[in-house]
């Protein structure tokens, strides 16, 4: 995704069982801070410390380390529902060419844009496989 024609980062994490999304954030790089704050913000929403299903990316392994949680590395199957998730937001993104032409604040308009795109994804679209929200799901 792009501020302003300037390339932005979008993080997500997602409840592999529910679809529902966790946490999302957006970021001009992506480090092992960016992983760590995204991944506390999923923690927010779990009972427990689950396993964290993660790509390659090196930021993840130190950010899993210190916050002391497992995972697995994972490039199919389950990993598939991040990538959905992911094309859903490009499909409704394409609409304005991936750009947002945010004028100040630009990277506080995507954050909002995705806590907006979250929320209707989570309680409102109703997901072709489950047949009802992600959030009526585990309810």
């Amino acid at each position: 995704m792009r501020v302003n024609g300037h390339h932005l980062f979008i993080w997500a994490a997602i409840d592999v069982d529910s679809r529902e999304v966790l946490a999302v954030d957006a970021s001009w790089q992506r480090s092992i801070m960016n992983a760590e704050h995204v991944l506390k913000k999923a923690l927010r929403s779990c009972l427990n410390k689950p396993l964290i299903l993660v790509d390659k990316g090196p930021w993840y392994l130190d950010a899993l380390m210190s916050l002391k949680l497992s995972h697995k590395h994972v490039t199919r199957g389950l990993r598939n529902r991040i990538e959905r998730w992911f094309r859903t937001l490009k499909e409704r993104t394409r609409r304005f060419y991936n750009n947002f032409p945010a004028r100040k604040n630009g990277i506080r308009c995507v954050r909002l844009f995705l806590e907006t795109f979250t929320y209707w994804y989570n309680n409102l679209r109703t997901h072709q496989t489950l047949k009802r929200p992600p959030s009526q799901i585990l309810s």
